[in-house]
């Protein structure tokens, strides 16, 4: 277990844990203030929301692109331990039917932390949308999580520190 690990799950029994980074540089907020109560009331799983700063979304850790929504504005990313992470930008973004969005990976594809994912053209869409705050969830049925982390504050796509998922043995 790592340091932060450590301070955030003392004496926990778990298998791993694995640290999630910032998809898009920003400021990181409780997933709770997500304006989407399927999101802020955490129906798919926990989570950390994050304001970004720009269109760049990349890879939060090494994995394999599960899911890509054909709009480009969500994908999901399965780690190696089995968690599964579901990454949507914006509320409301999927009406605009891929205006603005490119993706770079394709569904199947292996990435590294820090891979750009999709790139946003955020002054083509930000009026179009409700938000542009980005969520990043576990998703609940994909591993035996037993506890979520949540960082805040300024982030750093592919470096700062996001959540931290706590896995049982």
């Amino acid at each position: 277990m790592s340091f932060l690990s450590n301070l955030f799950h003392p004496n926990s029994q778990t298998r791993d844990d694995l640290e999630v980074s910032a998809v898009v540089s920003g400021t990181l907020l409780p997933i709770t203030e997500v304006p989407d109560i399927v999101i802020s009331e955490k129906v798919v799983g926990d989570g950390v929301a994050i304001c970004p700063d720009s269109g760049v979304i990349v890879a939060p850790f090494d994995g394999v692109i599960s899911r890509l929504i054909a709009t480009s504005s969500a994908f999901a990313i399965k780690a190696d331990c089995g968690l599964e992470l579901y990454v949507t930008f914006g509320v409301g973004a999927i009406d605009l039917q891929g205006e603005g969005f490119v993706s770079c990976v394709n569904v199947g594809q292996r990435v590294k932390r820090g891979d750009e994912i999709l790139n946003v053209d955020l002054k083509r869409i930000e009026d179009k949308i409700k938000s542009t705050m980005t969520s990043m969830i576990t998703v609940n049925s994909s591993a035996h999580i037993t506890k979520v982390t949540a960082a805040s504050g300024k982030c750093t796509a592919g470096k700062t520190p996001a959540l931290w998922v706590a896995l049982a043995k």
